[in-house]
């Protein structure tokens, strides 16, 4: 009997007389008309890859997927094959994590005359505007560009207007895929943009790869005394090597800081945060070296 074709992607089966067959890819994998016109919809070839298999599978699998794709690659090739440099110029050593058409409404009277450098390693300190989100219904003006994201910034770039951001204020997990946002203690940048998802989804893979990179189970935890800990890259059980609780978090090198809970369900770090929650029975996930002081328990309820 001829065995029943599965979709790769999404494991869904092909059932009934008169449901659509998956079909076979050039590289033997198949896939279902779903999963086909999901992949379209983000843009991305249609084939068995990292981002593919992302977009088409469920938000609670997408850290397992990008373990799992991990496992069988270096990370030196998978930073050559998901993140290649850009057609413009950056500073030595930053890696484009993402880079995407955006645009961002501001008040037009902000919009200088003269033209903005065009290139991210032009960008300093007397070329950038960081010009906000504009209430004004009368006077705003759309600017289209494009949003680069690397491992030290977030770059906004067009013709007139230049834009740089700290990573730690960037807002996450908000669930809006049509934006991203980038709030400070002052000001708010909206950036409109599609699949903000998948923009996230590659900065997530990102931390992963160089974690790898960087060693992450080599890790060694410095105790400073009973409330204050230092640690280095690694994976660390709670409660086997961390008490739970809520910790103050300092940077010594913020490189990346994930806490997994029981449920698998994932949350970054990011330090424009106040502190962190790490429950029982969970996982921290450092790529980074950060100073730990506890704080009291964790009440909040799951």
């Amino acid at each position: 009997m001829a065995r029943t074709k599965v979709c790769d992607f999404c494991l869904a089966e092909s059932k009934g007389m008169f449901s659509h067959k998956p079909e076979r890819l050039a590289d033997g994998h198949y896939i279902c008309k779903n999963c086909k016109s999901i992949i379209h919809r983000y843009s991305l070839p249609v084939k068995y890859d990292i981002f593919q298999k992302l977009v088409t599978s469920q938000k609670n699998m997408r850290d397992m997927i990008m373990d799992a794709h991990l496992e069988h690659m270096k990370s030196e090739e998978a930073i050559s094959r998901y993140f290649p440099y850009p057609s413009i110029l950056m500073h030595g050593g930053e890696h484009c994590v993402s880079a995407v058409k955006a645009t961002l409404t501001v008040d037009k009277d902000r919009i200088p005359e003269e033209d903005a450098v065009r290139s991210i390693d032009k960008v300093q300190k007397g070329t950038i505007h960081n010009i906000p989100d504009t209430s004004s219904k009368t006077n705003a003006q759309k600017v289209s560009g494009m949003l680069y994201e690397t491992e030290a910034a977030l770059y906004f770039l067009s013709d007139k207007i230049v834009n740089c951001h700290r990573l730690g204020y960037v807002t996450r997990n908000t669930g809006l895929t049509d934006r991203v946002e980038v709030v400070t203690p002052t000001k708010t940048f909206t950036y409109k943009v599609d699949h903000a998802d998948l923009f996230f989804m590659r900065e997530r893979f990102w931390s992963k790869v160089n974690a790898k990179k960087h060693n992450k189970h080599t890790n060694l935890i410095y105790i400073n005394n009973a409330d204050n800990i230092t640690i280095t890259p690694g994976v660390y059980e709670i409660p086997k090597a961390l008490r739970p609780g809520k910790y103050k978090v300092r940077a010594i090198k913020d490189a990346g800081l994930h806490i997994h809970d029981p449920l698998g369900r994932t949350k970054d770090y990011y330090e424009n945060e106040e502190h962190i929650d790490l429950p029982d029975g969970g996982i921290l996930e450092s790529t980074g070296q950060y100073q730990l002081q506890w704080i009291g328990e964790n009440t909040s309820a799951e």
